[in-house]
């Protein structure tokens, strides 16, 4: 009896041990999406532009970009930030292919903190948008979705599925 509750002292103290050399520091100084992204793991967002290029257009320099896949329906959700003139550019193209429309987009916990704040502010945990469709982002698979402009800034938000 004695035995097995310290076999079980023992085993927990070594579980913790595990879990607690698991952990990893998160640089907090810095205001970069790159390094608020957490590690690659399937569900992870991710803020390499190259791998995202290699699944959509990217038809603009980015400032700051975080994305996601959700690898059961392969939607992507992308936050671009871009400079002014570069968003007013990419509104005056996407305006091309079609109206703009007022949008409410939910904030995600990966979003870049200034969108998450403002979401805050909304008191609704959404964002408000003028969305236009993605045109200039498709590339098969994905010609699908729309590009929303976050109000007040120079982030959008990309949606894009596969058809």
């Amino acid at each position: 009896m004695i035995k097995a509750f310290y076999g079980i002292i023992l085993a927990s103290f070594f579980s913790a041990s595990l879990l607690s050399a698991c952990g990893g520091s998160q640089n907090t100084n810095s205001r970069s999406v790159a390094n608020r992204t957490p590690a690659a793991n399937s569900n992870s967002a991710k803020s390499n532009v190259e791998e995202l290029g290699m699944m959509v257009r990217v038809p603009y320099k980015t400032e700051d970009i975080v994305w996601k896949q959700d690898p059961s329906t392969r939607h992507i959700v992308a936050v671009f930030r871009f400079s002014t003139k570069d968003a007013d550019e990419l509104v005056a193209e996407a305006e091309k292919s079609g109206p703009a429309h007022p949008a409410s987009l939910p904030v995600e916990s990966w979003f870049p903190e200034e969108l998450i704040a403002q979401g805050e502010v909304s008191g609704d945990s959404t964002l408000k948008a003028t969305a236009y469709p993605a045109t200039a982002f498709f590339q098969e698979p994905y010609t699908t979705g729309r590009i929303s402009r976050v109000d007040g800034v120079d982030y959008f938000i990309l949606e894009l599925s596969p058809k």
